[in-house]
C-alpha cells in the first residue's frame, strides 16, 4: 500500500489557507501458493495480474533458489557451531584409535574439545557464546523461511532471504574473522562464497534454472512467451489465489493437487477405521444370551395390548 500526501497551500491574499489532501491507493495482489514435488519446498509469492509470466518465472526460481541456500547454510551454520570446521576429505570418518597406525592426524586443527561422533568434523568449536549467536542466527533463518509461513498466510521474497544470508555471514564473520580458521572447503565458506557444490542429491540442492523450468496451474502450462502476462490465464480480478507449480521441462506435468486437503483426508480415514473396527467387533461377538430377556420376546406388545399383559385364561359351560 502506498499513501501520498500533497500538501497544498494557498497565496497570502487567499488568508493563507492550508488544504491538505490525501491520496490513498490500494493495490490488491495476486497470490501464489508455489509448489514443488517436496511439500517441504513450498511458498507463498505476491504479485499482479499485469506481470508477464517470463518474469514471474524467473523471479520464483530465483526465490526458490534463494530459500534453499539460506536452508543449506543455516544447516551448516548449526554444525560448525556444534563441532566446528569440516576435516580434510582423507582423515574424515577415521576415529583417533585408527588414527594411531596410520600418518594422518585427526587433531591436526587443535585439541577436540566436542569431537564429532561421525568423525567428519575437527570437534574445535567457536568459544560457547560465539557458538549460541551463530546458533541462534541460523534457527531464525530457517524459520523465516520454513514451509509453516504457508499455514501463517505469509509470503516470501527475495529481499527476506538476502536479509538471512547477510545475518549469517555475519555470525560466521564474529566466529571467524576474514574466514580465518575456517577451511574453504568447509560448507559454510562454501556458501558464503558462491562456491557450493550442487549435484541434487538432496531435495535442499535441486536449484531451478527458469530457462528449463515450466510454471503450472490448473493443469495447465503457462506460456512464457514474449507480451503474456498473467492475466491471459487467471483474469483481471488482483485479488486471486492461484495454487502454480514449477516442475523441470524434463518432467512434464506435475502431479495434479489432491481434491481435499491433507487434513480432512486424515479425519475421513479415522472415521472409516472407527467404523471398520466397530463393525468387526460386531461380527465377533457371537453371544446370544441377549434372547432370554424378555425385552427380547417378540410377542410382548401382543401380550401387552390383549389383557392389559395377563394370560388368557378359557372356562367351560359357556356357550
Amino acid at each position: 500500500h502506498t499513501l501520498d500526501i500533497v500538501l497544498a497551500q494557498a497565496a497570502p491574499r487567499d488568508l493563507q489557507i492550508t488544504a491538505l489532501r490525501w491520496t490513498i491507493k490500494t493495490e490488491r495482489m495476486v497470490i501464489l501458493d508455489v509448489k514443488r514435488s517436496e511439500k517441504k519446498n513450498e511458498f507463498l509469492y505476491e504479485t499482479t495480474v499485469k506481470a508477464s509470466v517470463q518474469d514471474t518465472l524467473k523471479d520464483l526460481c530465483e526465490l526458490h533458489n534463494l530459500r534453499l541456500k539460506v536452508i543449506r547454510l543455516s544447516m551448516a551454520c548449526k554444525e560448525l557451531s556444534k563441532h566446528g570446521p569440516l576435516r580434510p576429505e582423507e582423515t574424515r570418518g577415521i576415529s583417533e584409535d585408527l588414527s594411531k597406525v596410520t600418518e594422518l592426524d585427526v587433531n591436526a586443527y587443535g585439541q577436540p574439545t566436542k569431537p564429532d561422533e561421525q568423525g567428519f568434523r575437527t570437534g574445535v568449536p567457536p568459544p560457547p557464546e560465539v557458538a549460541d549467536v551463530l546458533s541462534r542466527t541460523a534457527e531464525e533463518a530457517v524459520a523465516a523461511v520454513d514451509v509453516a509461513l504457508v499455514a501463517q498466510k505469509k509470503c516470501l521474497d527475495k529481499k527476506a532471504c538476502q536479509t538471512q544470508l547477510d545475518n549469517m555471514r555475519g555470525a560466521v564473520m564474529i566466529a571467524y574473522p576474514a574466514f580465518h580458521r575456517l577451511p574453504v572447503y568447509d560448507p559454510a565458506r562454501q556458501e558464503l562464497e558462491d562456491r557450493e557444490e550442487l549435484d541434487g542429491a538432496s531435495e535442499n540442492q535441486c536449484v531451478l534454472d527458469w530457462s528449463q523450468t515450466n510454471l503450472w496451474w490448473a493443469g495447465k502450462e503457462l506460456r512464457t512467451d514474449p507480451g503474456t502476462s498473467l492475466e491471459s490465464y487467471i483474469g483481471k480480478n488482483e485479488k486471486t489465489k492461484i495454487v502454480a507449480k514449477l516442475a523441470p521441462k524434463s518432467s512434464g506435468a506435475p502431479v495434479r493437487e489432491p481434491r481435499i486437503d491433507e487434513n480432512t483426508h486424515k479425519a475421513m480415514m479415522a472415521h472409516y477405521y472407527k467404523k471398520q473396527e466397530d463393525q468387526k467387533k460386531l461380527q465377533e461377538d457371537e453371544d446370544d444370551s441377549y434372547m432370554e430377556s424378555e425385552w427380547a420376546n417378540p410377542k410382548s406388545l401382543k401380550n401387552a395390548l390383549v389383557g392389559g399383559g395377563r394370560g388368557i385364561s378359557f372356562k367351560s359351560g359357556y356357550r
